[in-house]
């Protein structure tokens, strides 16, 4: 079962941490974290400018949701952030990706959650970084796994935001 996350206290707003080891080379990660038909196979929707001050684009199917931002930064291989804008408040997701023994180490940190987001960013983005692992093996994961995943974490996360 890959890492739950960690949601971290960061003054008024929380910090959603991951760190994995994917099955897969950094060049395919990137792939997977940048190129819109890949994103939709594991994320969502996807429209997404390649560049620093590129447009990111996310649409949820069936009403559940759509995020507008802009890359921040672009580093290849390595490093991606973008600004998150929804109708719940903005925040700031970070990508970086590191060659390892086993394929590549992921690294997503997803700052400024409100504390009543923090448990929905944390269950959505496990369920999400595990529909990316069978994207990377080569096959499709069917959105309803990754939305019945998501109710399944959600108590999880709620209860971590109550220890910190």
């Amino acid at each position: 079962m890959p890492a739950t996350g960690k949601l971290v206290p960061t003054g008024p707003t929380v910090t959603v941490q991951f760190e994995r080891t994917v099955p897969a080379q950094p060049e395919q990660v990137w792939a997977a974290l940048t190129e819109p038909t890949l994103l939709e196979g594991w994320l969502t929707q996807a429209e997404f400018e390649p560049a620093e001050g590129g447009k990111v684009h996310l649409v949820w199917p069936d009403g559940q949701g759509e995020m507008h931002g802009s890359v921040t930064k672009y580093v290849p291989h390595r490093e991606l952030e973008y600004s998150w804008n929804e109708s719940s408040g903005t925040s700031l997701l970070r990508f970086e990706v590191e060659p390892a023994t086993e394929g590549s180490t992921l690294r997503l940190e997803h700052f400024g959650t409100s504390p009543e987001d923090a448990p929905g960013f944390g269950a959505g983005w496990q369920s999400h970084l595990e529909a990316l692992d069978v994207v990377l093996s080569g096959a499709t994961p069917p959105a309803e796994d990754r939305d019945a995943r998501y109710h399944e974490l959600r108590a999880e996360y709620e209860s971590q935001l109550e220890t910190i």
